[in-house]
């Protein structure tokens, strides 16, 4: 005789968990799909070499090569700091508030960078999350350096403040070429605003990272497990 009661129970928890598996990747998809902003380290550390180029010139084209994809279903702005003509710490600026299909108008304000200054990392994550503010202080920072803040700011500090402040802000960090001391520093934002922390030194590593922190997901269908009926 057929147990009714007990497969009803099977069926249902089959069903929570088909849906379940279809709400995770659903839940992937909206967030990729939320403003973002790049934050770009053009100090000058990033002049030192890296595969035959700067360091800039290889991020530059890691950001040339991914952004597209991007942009087509997620608007993205850019932050610098460093670049020409700056020599200290007075040098962050807001390049572009998230914008739909930004990939060209980004490339072409990095095609002017040349590496000089310091690491103001915390005021330009500080301002790059003010312009997602404009969004219900809801989106994603990226941020690529590869160099601790060194203008006398704590961006542990800057974590912990945005996590109270504004818990829907993801700040996903890709270190490049960081020395090992230097990570435990600035890792401490990711972790405080539930983004992601990414080692890179090479050209494949940082479009890896771009592409994990703000392309969409592929997403296939996940089969379901056979229905036993228990007699």
């Amino acid at each position: 005789m057929i147990n009714v009661r007990r497969s009803l129970r099977q069926v249902c928890a089959l069903s929570l968990t088909a849906m379940l598996v279809t709400l995770q990747p659903l839940t992937a998809l909206a967030n990729c799909k939320e403003n973002a902003m790049i934050v770009f380290d053009s100090s000058g550390s990033m002049g030192a070499p890296s595969e035959g180029a700067r360091r800039l010139d290889v991020a530059r084209q890691a950001i040339d090569d991914v952004l597209p994809e991007v942009t087509a279903t997620r608007p993205t702005g850019l932050v610098t700091y460093g670049g020409a003509f700056a020599f200290g710490c007075d040098s962050v600026n807001l390049k572009l508030p998230p914008m739909a299909n930004s990939a060209s108008l980004i490339r072409s304000e990095l095609l002017g960078l040349e590496p000089s200054g310091q690491t103001p990392l915390t005021e330009a994550t500080w301002l790059a999350a003010q312009a997602l503010d404009q969004a219900e202080r809801r989106g994603t920072v990226v941020v690529i350096t590869d160099g601790r803040e060194n203008c006398g700011l704590n961006v542990c500090a800057l974590g912990a403040k945005l996590r109270v402040e504004a818990p829907n802000i993801r700040v996903h960090v890709i270190g490049f070429h960081l020395r090992a001391a230097s990570e435990a520093s600035i890792a401490c934002l990711a972790q405080s605003t539930k983004g992601t922390y990414a080692s890179t030194r090479s050209l494949y590593e940082l479009k890896a990272a771009l592409r994990k922190t703000l392309t969409c997901p592929r997403i296939s269908a996940a089969p379901l497990a056979p229905l036993t009926v228990v007699r």
